[in-house]
């Protein structure tokens, strides 16, 4: 069955799709409104809270229901909003990261098969925001553990993006949107990563776009969005092989999840970064693809005392 792209509801720059098997539904961040988002496809509603500062991710909290890590600027904060309204609120700074270089912030973060969060950084020059505009190797990735506890795990990051774990091979897979798909190999136990090799690079490929959010699935195949490239691909997690192409009708592809009473629906969001925020049209949408024939690992909630 070809794969089905149908637009659900429009949106700015969406990022970090986060589905949550509990409630069935999506939770993500839209960049250029400061705001958390829970989109229910059962009934097709959407809410949001806006806040002051950037926010990069939201991941649900394991055992407290209505709050989630986020990360704002360098912080990651817990968050409490009940999802149903338009109040929301930091309820901590729970750490801070990279506090020797003022001009990173947090990008994207996702909860690893123990709990414990995975994130990473990026620095911006001055002016405006951009792709062209970031510092090189100025980022790394962290992992805070149940404990409150943070850890560097790698550096010399210029864009932290997309994350995923294959424990069957024991691998972390990590995006470094400036420079390639990089694999891992994954201690579950400690969460410690090592012996990192570079395994797909889009211009490699004859894309003119970037790598940036990522998913995996229960085969161990990577589906990348490709920001810039109106592309969603799917990757042999092993050797790094491309094995097929989704088009999307946006260009800005900006990152996938897993989602579905079955697991089997990919969301996809995007941007369109020439937008201003209280345009009504925005010319980027979160999509639904149906039909790719295969199912995702579900995304785990964060742990955190």
């Amino acid at each position: 069955m070809a794969p089905v792209t149908e637009a659900v509801l429009s949106m700015s720059f969406g990022e970090g799709p986060h589905w949550d098997i509990e409630e069935q539904v999506l939770y993500y961040v839209n960049i250029l409104d400061n705001s958390i988002n829970k989109y229910n496809p059962a009934t097709r509603e959407k809410t949001c809270a806006e806040f002051d500062e950037h926010v990069s991710f939201i991941i649900p909290i394991e055992g407290k229901k209505d709050h989630f890590l986020g990360g704002m600027k360098r912080n990651i904060v817990e968050i409490e909003w009940n999802g149903e309204n338009d109040t929301a609120r930091v309820v901590r700074v729970v750490a801070e990261v990279d506090t020797d270089k003022p001009s990173n912030i947090l990008n994207d973060g996702k909860a690893d098969p123990r709990g414990r969060l995975v994130t990473g950084t990026l620095g911006f020059k001055s002016g405006s925001i951009g792709i062209d505009n970031i510092f090189r190797e100025n980022g790394s990735i962290y992992r805070l553990d149940e404990d409150g506890q943070v850890h560097k795990l790698d550096d010399k990051i210029t864009l932290a993006n997309g994350l995923a774990w294959d424990t069957e091979r024991k691998y972390f897979y990590y995006v470094d949107t400036m420079d390639a798909i990089r694999r891992y190999d994954y201690d579950i136990d400690t969460g410690n990563i090592s012996n990192c090799q570079k395994i797909f690079v889009a211009s490699e490929h004859g894309f003119k776009g970037h790598c940036d959010g990522m998913a995996i699935d229960t085969d161990g195949n990577l589906w990348v969005a490709l920001f810039q490239s109106s592309k969603v691909i799917k990757i042999e997690g092993e050797t790094g092989k491309l094995l097929q192409k989704v088009t999307i009708p946006t260009s800005e592809v900006t990152s996938v999840a897993f989602g579905g009473p079955n697991l089997d629906i990919l969301y996809v969001t995007t941007a369109n970064t020439r937008c201003k925020k209280n345009e009504p049209v925005w010319g980027a949408a979160l999509y639904e693809v149906t039909g790719l024939g295969v199912k995702g690992l579900p995304a785990l909630k964060a742990k955190i005392n």
